[in-house]
């Protein structure tokens, strides 16, 4: 909705004026229904934009940190049979007298690099996910300010319309019988401009919150959604580190 477009709108109603003050007066406030509805549709898709990235968005950031946490615990359980298979080599080719401390020694190593290893995926995971919420949360963010921030250009911009407006409608007119008789037609046909202003920016103000509230709660739903993933993701792991460190302890029981 460009400038001049909007200008081209007002010297047509301020053409109306010189012929019919009640006529300009409901076309003016047309026009504001029609700025109103057209600045609404842009609105919208500003919303629903916003709002589809943040769900795709999130989408991508849960299966993320899923994925990684399902690689981890894989990589777990690989390391848990590696070092068990050791342990039966070890006890096959070491002397007997030196093979406990020698399984105790590796079963010792290998469960504190297991448990570092599970401890530095749970906190890669809970970077990622904290990353992706931010990020999640500044899409709705600036969302939120361009719908802002346009509402507020259109209510200014219907105020100042409106005004303008109104101060034709209340100026004299010659073909008018009376001076008072233009007076106190100029001020009924200029409060039909005002009134109309308000009615539209009211509604315009209605609509925005909605949509805002829309906008919050998609981007909350979407960050809860990175959340539960990573939470899954670290139960994951945390129960890998367990079932590697018990196949650890298995093979060591097995050999002594």
């Amino acid at each position: 909705m460009s400038g001049d477009c909007q200008k081209g709108d007002l010297d047509e109603v301020y053409a109306l004026i010189d012929k019919n003050r009640v006529a300009a007066a409901r076309a003016a406030q047309a026009k504001f229904h029609s700025d109103i509805e057209g600045a609404m549709a842009a609105i919208v898709s500003i919303g629903s934009i916003a709002s589809a990235r943040v769900q795709a968005d999130s989408r991508v950031a849960s299966a993320k940190v899923l994925i990684n946490a399902e690689l981890a615990a894989t990589r777990l359980l690989a390391e848990a049979e590696v070092q068990a298979s050791k342990c039966a080599h070890e006890a096959l080719t070491k002397p007997k007298e030196v093979v406990e401390a020698t399984l105790l020694e590796l079963e010792k190593n290998t469960s504190l690099r297991l448990i570092a290893t599970a401890k530095g995926s749970v906190e890669t995971i809970q970077r990622d996910a904290e990353t992706a919420i931010k990020a999640l949360r500044e899409t709705g963010a600036i969302a939120i300010r361009e719908v802002q921030a346009l509402a507020a250009n259109v209510a200014e911009q219907t105020r100042q319309d409106a005004e303008l407006a109104a101060e034709k409608l209340r100026e004299y007119r010659k073909t008018t019988p009376t001076p008072d008789e233009a007076i106190c037609e100029g001020e009924d046909v200029a409060q039909i401009v005002i009134q109309a202003a308000q009615e539209v920016s009211a509604k315009l103000k209605q609509s925005i919150e909605v949509i805002l509230a829309n906008i919050n709660a998609i981007t909350d739903e979407a960050c809860r959604a990175v959340h539960e993933a990573a939470l899954a993701a670290e139960r994951k792991i945390l129960d890998s580190q367990e079932r590697a460190l018990g196949r650890l302890k298995d093979a060591l029981k097995a050999h002594l």
